[in-house]
């Protein structure tokens, strides 16, 4: 994730270990914000809660379940009963 600094200008990143540490610190204190700090002026960047989360990789998100056809097995409940001649 790239940023810039408000107070320098430097442009820096931060990695999606960073990102996930973030998610995890401010979901457990109910925050809103996290302060990244400038690697140049070391200044506190605040950066959105909703800005991380749109940072997260989707491979990092739980995929959802395949849906599978399902089949009528032999003899279930849904079949009708067989005619005896």
């Amino acid at each position: 994730m790239q940023l810039r600094c408000y107070r320098c200008g430097w442009s820096f990143a931060i990695n999606k270990d960073e990102i996930a540490f973030a998610l995890a610190a401010l979901e457990g204190s109910q925050g809103n914000h996290y302060d990244v700090r400038c690697p140049r002026c070391r200044q506190a960047n605040r950066v959105a809660l909703e800005q991380l989360r749109r940072a997260v990789p989707r491979s990092a998100e739980p995929a959802p379940a395949p849906i599978e056809e399902q089949r009528p097995t032999e003899g279930s409940k849904d079949d009708p009963p067989a005619s005896e001649p």
